[in-house]
């Protein structure tokens, strides 16, 4: 789990490298996806990086550390209930959502309260990008802005 901790240097393509780095050994080593899983949890994650950087300030207490754990967590919490929801259509087993929103916090060291507090943070930012990789409903489906 210290492979995820990111080291505060200057935006460039080797931070955002080291990021995609943690991110992969928190998929496969602290949550033991199998490789097409985290290829596709990768994949949401790069489409979404820029946001990261450009929201650090306004994800948790506005720490690097904090905002990328927080980021790790929105990211493989929606591609699980995304997933499984495209699962459940084509009722289609799959090993790719195999792990629990309890398993993500418990890697990323959050508390499932504030977890909660900024995902409605996260699925605005990210929106346009879940709705281009998950379809129109992905709102619905992740569940996160109902009031």
């Amino acid at each position: 789990m210290e492979d995820m901790k990111p080291s505060v240097t200057t935006s460039g393509s080797t931070d955002g490298d080291a990021i995609e780095t943690r991110f992969t050994a928190l998929c496969k080593n602290g949550l033991a996806l199998d490789e097409k899983a985290c290829l596709n949890a990768m994949k949401l994650f790069k489409e979404t990086k820029h946001l990261l950087s450009s929201n650090v300030s306004a994800i948790g207490s506005g720490t690097l550390e904090e905002a990328e754990r927080f980021w790790f967590s929105f990211v493989l919490y929606s591609f699980k209930r995304l997933s499984e929801k495209i699962e459940e259509n084509t009722q289609h087993e799959s090993d790719e959502s195999g792990f629990s929103l309890c398993q993500i916090l418990r890697a990323t060291k959050l508390n499932i309260v504030d977890f909660f507090k900024e995902l409605p943070q996260f699925a605005v930012k990210a929106g346009p990008v879940l709705s281009n990789m998950y379809g129109e409903d992905w709102e619905s489906r992740l569940e996160v802005l109902k009031e």
